[in-house]
């Protein structure tokens, strides 16, 4: 590690001001909102005095952590992507709000309070599937450093030469070289996906699912039952997503290698609809011989329809996009953004050129 790399002639002022304050409402100004919230909320219903306790420590908690992530966050925006200096602040950040949603269950006092006030309801097992998706934080910030290392090396005796390659010896089957591919692209878009697919509705079935257990009636079993299965199914159809999403981001726009990840991906994302769609049809079990039913199937089809359109998107993006990556060298799908604005503004240069050496020759032309 070079320690020359935390030095603050690398950092950019307003870019660790902006950092600051995206942490800042992620980490302090939310979590203190939902605090102020719950009090009213409790405030309203008598809750029990031990409760009301516990969010004065909780938002004891929140402002320690928040204002410490604050701060970590404005080092991490201002130095630049691919230093050591964004990677140690950057893995710090993402190790220590873990530490911070684990304080907050207060040893399982907080468990313990809700089960006597409300429903049992397991916050190990909610922070378990949280800890998941932030252990995938962890990993982006390193794919991020690793990404964007040369371009940060650019310039000095450690920099590598970046292979050429002669695109009419290029085959589509090259596409899936690991050298195309960005490693921070492929987590990020890899822990999205497992968030939406896997741990949100984990989260909504095991908190609906406790809820249940507190109404002792004996109609909900049948529909607690089917929670479960439709559980098993999100698990097992949501991992494949976030595995194929992977390799979806990896792959820079225009590769074959990043269209059949995306591909598959559409498809078993209308499975994933239909089976957490109940294929359409609720029927619960009211009474003896009543039962209440609910058929939307229509309305299901609709949003697979809708859902299946993406397959065309990904078809035109293979098609709109291969020319330019094809122009560009083959290069990651990093820095695109940069490269577009230095092009543009090259063309502006020699359009602005060209006007001014046309005007002095209209004004020298006798």
């Amino acid at each position: 590690m070079n320690v020359g790399e935390f030095s603050w002639k690398h950092a950019n002022l307003n870019k660790g001001i902006v950092s600051a304050a995206l942490h800042g409402v992620k980490y302090l100004v939310l979590p203190l909102v939902l605090i102020m919230f719950a009090s009213t909320a409790l405030s309203n219903f008598d809750a029990p005095r031990a409760i009301e306790t516990m969010l004065l420590e909780i938002q004891t908690l929140v402002l320690i952590f928040g204002t410490v992530l604050l701060v970590l966050g404005f080092f991490k925006g201002a130095y630049p992507k691919g230093s050591y200096s964004r990677l140690t602040f950057g893995m710090t950040v993402a190790v220590l709000a873990i530490f911070y949603a684990f304080s907050l269950l207060l040893d399982g006092r907080l468990e313990e309070e809700l089960a006597d006030a409300m429903f049992e309801l397991d916050l190990y097992l909610l922070f378990a599937l949280y800890f998941i998706g932030a252990a995938f934080n962890v990993l982006v910030q390193f794919g991020e450093f690793v990404d964007h290392r040369r371009s940060w090396m650019e310039g000095t005796e450690h920099s590598i030469p970046q292979e050429k390659e002669d695109p009419k010896e290029h085959r589509w089957i090259h596409d899936f070289r690991i050298r195309y591919g960005s490693l921070f692209n492929g987590l990020r878009l890899s822990r999205r996906n497992l968030i939406g697919f896997v741990i949100i509705p984990l989260v909504f079935v095991i908190v609906l699912k406790a809820a249940l257990s507190s109404i002792d009636l004996e109609q909900l079993d049948q529909l607690a039952s089917r929670l479960d299965s439709v559980a098993t199914f999100m698990l097992m159809l949501g991992l494949p997503i976030t595995a194929l999403a992977f390799f979806k981001g990896f792959y820079p726009k225009g590769s074959v290698s990043r269209f059949l990840p995306a591909l598959g991906m559409v498809l078993i994302c209308l499975y994933w609809i239909w089976v957490l769609g109940l294929e359409g049809r609720l029927a619960v079990d009211v009474m003896d011989g009543v039962v209440f039913g609910l058929d939307y199937s229509g309305l299901l089809l609709i949003i697979m329809c809708g859902t299946a359109l993406w397959i065309v998107y990904y078809i035109l993006e293979l098609w709109l996009y291969r020319p330019e990556w094809k122009d560009g060298g083959f290069q990651k799908d990093i820095g695109k953004k940069k490269e577009r604005q230095k092009k543009r503004k090259d063309k502006d240069d020699e359009s602005a050129e060209v006007i001014e050496t046309a005007t002095s020759v209209v004004k020298n032309d006798p």
